[in-house]
């Protein structure tokens, strides 16, 4: 039984993974932004340990297939590892204990350009550049992800596969989403 009463199913995992999503990407500092991407990869990485106990993978054996396919994904595998080397403070090899390097090959905050739109009450626009720290992440494959696609794809993987359990996670509310309610 899980010890935050709010996080007690896959599916309350997954939203809980949107919201810290949505924090990451609309943090103003780089300090901010670097918290709740942690964060976000923390939260990304346990889905796995709420998917393995919901299916019933209680041993290294039965959640071994599964652990191999989800690690040779690269979005996932960057989660995976940058929740670990920040919670371990260095990644190492099990067999060894010898550090070892991340596959992942970056992560980076610097500031980028971002346009904020406003709406008047007569439905008028405006359009303002702005500066804004932003994270990018180079996966293993040599790819590289703003904050966005990444979490976003991360996100989607992890709704896709709870579907595949049979599990539906319906959509919450934007002002929980927002942190507005």
């Amino acid at each position: 039984m899980p010890l935050a009463p709010r996080l007690n199913s896959p599916a309350s995992l997954l939203r809980k993974l949107e919201r810290e999503a949505y924090r990451a990407f609309h943090a103003r500092t780089p300090l901010q932004k670097s918290d709740h991407f942690y964060n976000f990869c923390v939260t990304a990485s346990s889905m796995r340990d709420y998917c393995h106990e919901y299916s019933g993978r209680t041993t290294k054996a039965q959640r071994k297939p599964h652990e191999q396919v989800w690690w040779r994904d690269p979005l996932l595998a960057a989660t995976f590892e940058i929740a670990n080397s920040a919670k371990h403070f260095e990644l190492r090899d099990l067999n060894t204990g010898k550090p070892r390097s991340p596959s992942t090959r970056t992560v980076r905050t610097q500031k980028s350009s971002f346009v904020d739109i406003y709406v008047n009450a007569a439905g008028e626009h405006k359009a303002v550049q702005v500066q804004r720290p932003e994270t990018w992440v180079t996966l293993s494959d040599g790819t590289r992800h703003e904050l966005y696609a990444f979490t976003s794809a991360v996100v989607n993987h992890w709704r896709t596969y709870l579907a595949s359990l049979g599990l539906r996670v319906r959509a919450q509310p934007f002002a929980r989403l927002s942190g507005a309610a």
